[in-house]
């Protein structure tokens, strides 16, 4: 087999093509998070098709973002319920994507998935993106294993480890390495949060948490923190339809506690289609105004700023904060500065204190991954990462010469 890595020295962008014979298939095709031109592949996006498959690891926008431009004939292959909440996504967000344009097929975990010369499997692995991939490819006589995000200290943690034991043995790894560069031993789990959250609860009314709103692992706990402060927990429009597609044990709009706030941005500006699917006779039974004026506890995201104006018009806010609960890399964007400065000039409280925990392993994680794959280390590909040129300094098992010469 083959392995061939696109700019994988930064966070975002991620792509990754493996092949054998005459098949070739990429693993993710995502937006770069930072301002540098979109990759466009020949026979991916332009001129005659000579990729046999393409597979993605989850919604997150640096993996899935550039699918619409992948060419038509191409088969791009996506977990069901991952589907389902990106359709969701695609229609609340800009919907660039158009379905109907795209050869789209679902698949299920551990469910063997044959292309051309290459048989691929894919496994559960825990991430901040509800049912995340890692995918073992095999030509029959090598293994591969593409890990996509993961880390070990959310809900589904406990799962990684005995997972690669499952897999076994494998000829070359393509990990994740986020957090190479940072200082990984004081990283919390997702359970952990609770804790913080019940700590600000309990000194502020309106509190509004600015998290990813499929961040499923992240409900549940603002949710428990929400119930044991009596605060009731308001979910946005998108945020109960994410939570509505998933169900089971996911607090959701059918939750006694859980109400629905229709932001006015969508009411708004979205066209009769998008009205009739998500917002007219969408949870009415949880919309409710009333609670706008007891303790509450709701998400909420750059786009609904002028959602905040109109409940400080209608005197909601007394003693309101806000805090931070995503990726810390967006803070330092444009977009995000102006959104602070008017979160504090209507007089809501922007705690400076974080209260998040990483979706990506660290580095004692990544190297429990590498010892029980049984890889050689020069046949690791470390992705998805800034610490490239740094490696020899922050990653005990790895030498930085090898990564440079493989990421291109």
């Amino acid at each position: 087999m083959k392995i061939k890595i696109y700019e994988g020295n930064k966070i975002g962008g991620c792509i990754t093509e493996v092949s054998a014979d005459k098949t070739k298939i990429i693993f993710d095709y995502g937006l770069n998070l930072d301002d540098t031109p979109q990759i466009n592949i020949k026979g991916l996006t332009f001129d005659k098709p000579e990729y046999s498959a393409v597979f993605i690891s989850h919604y997150h926008g640096d993996h899935i973002g550039n699918i619409a431009k992948v060419l038509p004939k191409i088969p791009i292959y996506i977990e069901e319920t991952t589907c389902k909440l990106f359709k969701i996504m695609n229609d609340f967000g800009k919907g660039k994507v158009d379905f109907e344009k795209l050869n789209i097929t679902t698949f299920r975990f551990k469910e063997e998935i044959v292309i051309g010369n290459l048989k691929v499997i894919p496994y559960i692995v825990d991430h901040s993106a509800y049912n995340s991939c890692m995918f073992l490819v095999t030509d029959g006589r090598e293994k591969a294993l593409y890990t996509g995000d993961y880390r070990d200290n959310g809900k589904k943690g406990k799962l990684l480890l005995p997972t690669i034991k499952e897999i076994g043995k494998v000829d070359y790894l393509i990990t994740e390495g986020t957090t190479v560069n940072s200082d990984t031993h004081s990283i919390k789990k997702e359970s952990e949060l609770e804790k913080e959250f019940i700590e600000v609860f309990k000194k502020y009314k309106q509190v509004f948490i600015m998290m990813s709103t499929a961040n499923i692992d992240r409900i549940p706990v603002v949710f428990k923190a929400a119930m044991k402060t009596n605060h009731v927990f308001i979910q946005d429009l998108y945020m109960a339809h994410i939570t509505n597609a998933i169900g089971e044990k996911i607090p959701n709009p059918d939750f006694t506690g859980v109400y629905v706030y229709k932001p006015v941005r969508y009411i708004r500006s979205k066209n009769g289609e998008f009205k009739a699917k998500y917002v007219d006779n969408s949870f009415n039974n949880k919309n409710d105004a009333s609670r706008l004026f007891v303790p509450f506890v709701m998400n909420i995201r750059q786009g609904m700023k002028n959602d905040l104006k109109i409940l400080k018009k209608k005197n909601a806010l007394n003693n309101a904060c806000m805090i931070y609960s995503m990726w810390g890399g967006y803070k330092g964007k444009k977009e995000m500065i102006e959104f602070k400065n008017g979160v504090k000039e209507m007089g809501i409280e922007w705690l400076e204190k974080d209260i998040h925990a990483t979706g990506h392993a660290t580095k004692e994680t990544i190297e429990k991954v590498i010892k029980l794959s049984g890889v050689k280390k020069e046949n690791v590909y470390l992705i998805h990462t800034n610490a490239v040129n740094s490696i020899k300094k922050t990653y005990t098992n790895i030498k930085g010469s090898e990564y440079n010469e493989k990421i291109r």
